[in-house]
């Protein structure tokens, strides 16, 4: 994605997680996939999603008037263009699939509902956010929960949020989107 639809601006890419086998395999996938040049334009970052805005931090952005915008000051000194925000944010919750991988390392829901508040801070207008909550596993219907009451929040005339789910199977993950509108 390029920034505010610029061809000629390439985007980048930031992937977070706490498992290094994940971003190994990530890697991989990179390497098969990607040119060098589009493969330079990809981030792989060793720490928790909650930490974005370390690395995606746009200065003057806010979403939030309410308790979910637990580091307000950090988040309020310049005005921010269009094309400095970023465009696509997406979260996979839950922990990484396969037989070998630690279920016990999982998403949780306080460091869940801060990622995506700051994902939701950085996003450009026309930008979206989405989230895939699973909820077969301990917490995961607590952590889709939570989300939910955090983009519920969100002001209408600058937002729109809306859940989709499959309703003739149990335990079905759940998307969760935001779109932050156009301005005018």
């Amino acid at each position: 994605a390029s920034p505010a639809g610029d061809a000629s601006k390439p985007g980048r890419v930031v992937a977070f997680d706490v498992q290094e086998d994940a971003l190994t395999s990530t890697r991989a996938r990179v390497r098969e996939a990607l040119t060098l040049d589009q493969a330079s334009r990809v981030d792989l970052v060793l720490k928790s999603h909650e930490r974005m805005e370390e690395h995606v931090r746009v200065p003057g952005v806010t979403a939030f008037d309410d308790d979910f915008n637990d580091d307000d000051d950090e988040h309020n000194d310049d005005a921010v263009s269009a094309t400095d925000a970023v465009g696509v944010v997406c979260f996979n919750l839950g922990y990484l699939p396969g037989p070998t991988a630690d279920k016990g390392v999982r998403t949780r829901r306080r460091t869940t509902v801060s990622a995506v508040a700051s994902g939701v801070r950085v996003l450009r207008p026309g930008g979206v956010l989405t989230v895939v909550g699973y909820t077969g596993h301990e917490g995961g219907w607590e952590e889709v929960e939570a989300v939910m009451e955090l983009v519920s929040s969100l002001d209408p005339r600058e937002f729109t949020a809306t859940n989709h789910s499959v309703v003739n199977r149990d335990n079905c993950p759940q998307l969760i989107a935001v779109h932050k509108k156009e301005t005018k």
